[in-house]
């Protein structure tokens, strides 16, 4: 499982590499910080060249888990593989364990998912504002509803759901398919063919609405079908580089998820790494170095067993970090002195 995962980190970041390359040519090194793209490609390039470098992890043989302890991410998750799959994986299962307690308090709700769409377009903000301000206007007709009973539609069966958007693109078209996936508990089943007329009436240009029952698996759980919704917003695998920055610039500072209902409040993990076993548990540290190629992989560059003790436990974690924090800025000074060679 753990080799599984290493060998997923590095497939994520090859992508992060090719996209980091790509900015690289979109920097105008003459510009002298007057051309704003210019300035934004530099930025994320940064980011993008020592998100993932490193990653640390503490192998606790004697409860036989593995878990990342350390790790530098970039946070761009609308332009970095590595950013938006740790990201995803947190969400669904901090988003498994809601819908698991909700079922368990009330088992007669029925789990759904229900993917909404508007037409496609050649301008992603355009198109993006559209399903925005349509989704937001079904979200107040189902809200005014819970609130002052009047306004009934289909959508209002919904007890509780969680929500997120998704971009894909048509390159023979050119244009962008912007669409919203909902995996929501309902109290009764939906009519589609209502759903789908009350959102034509609000969108006025798509009666598309797909909804699937969703059934429990005794090996997954409801894993799958939140997967869908947990996904990256983009499509990495499908969409070009090029293709892949326009929407980092359309969509950036956008919130692209969200949850009403019963389920609203719930608070997804801001901390990327693993969740570690108790302190006094003896591991094996293990750190690895991203090496880019044809097909890139993590490299375990540094082995050590760590015993527990109270008195240098702390001094151990901060060696730990000032190592890789000296390792990081030296690479951001290796970049700044690119950067500085090259305008010369």
């Amino acid at each position: 499982q753990h080799r599984d995962r290493i060998t997923r980190f590095g497939i994520l970041k090859h992508r992060a590499k090719l996209q980091e390359q790509y900015l690289w040519t979109q920097v105008d090194f003459k510009s002298e910080g007057e051309n704003d793209l210019s300035n934004k490609a530099l930025k994320a390039a940064t980011k993008l060249k020592g998100c993932g470098q490193f990653l640390l992890f503490h192998n606790c043989y004697t409860i036989d888990q593995v878990k990342l302890a350390k790790a530098h991410y970039c946070s761009q998750h609308l332009l970095c593989p590595m950013c938006a799959g740790v990201r995803a994986a947190k969400s669904m299962s901090r988003y498994v364990q809601c819908i698991e307690e909700l079922m368990r308090q009330n088992r007669h709700l029925k789990p759904v998912l229900i993917t909404l769409t508007v037409k496609n377009g050649p301008d992603l903000q355009e198109r993006f504002k559209h399903l925005r301000a349509s989704f937001r206007t079904l979200l107040d007709r189902y809200n005014d509803h819970k609130k002052k009973g009047r306004g009934f539609n289909q959508f209002c069966k919904i007890d509780g759901a969680f929500y997120s958007t998704e971009y894909t693109y048509n390159p023979k078209t050119k244009e962008w398919h912007p669409h919203i996936h909902v995996f929501a508990l309902l109290n009764e089943w939906i009519d589609q063919e209502e759903l789908s007329e009350t959102w034509h009436d609000i969108t006025l240009d798509s009666y598309i609405v797909d909804i699937r029952r969703v059934k429990k698996t005794k090996e997954h759980g409801y894993s799958k079908a939140v997967a869908e919704v947990c996904k990256y917003a983009l499509k990495f695998s499908d969409l070009s580089l090029e293709n892949t920055w326009e929407a980092y610039l359309s969509l950036k500072g956008n919130r692209l998820t969200g949850c009403f209902g019963s389920m609203y409040g719930v608070k997804l993990p801001e901390k990327l790494t693993d969740d570690l076993p108790l302190d006094d548990l003896p591991y094996l540290e293990l750190l690895y170095r991203s090496v880019f190629d044809k097909k890139s992989y993590y490299n375990l560059e540094i082995t050590k067993d760590v015993k527990p003790n109270k008195g240098n436990e702390e001094g151990i974690c901060l060696s730990r970090l000032q190592s890789l924090y000296f390792i990081t800025r030296q690479s951001v000074r290796n970049m700044g002195f690119f950067i500085v060679f090259f305008k010369m």
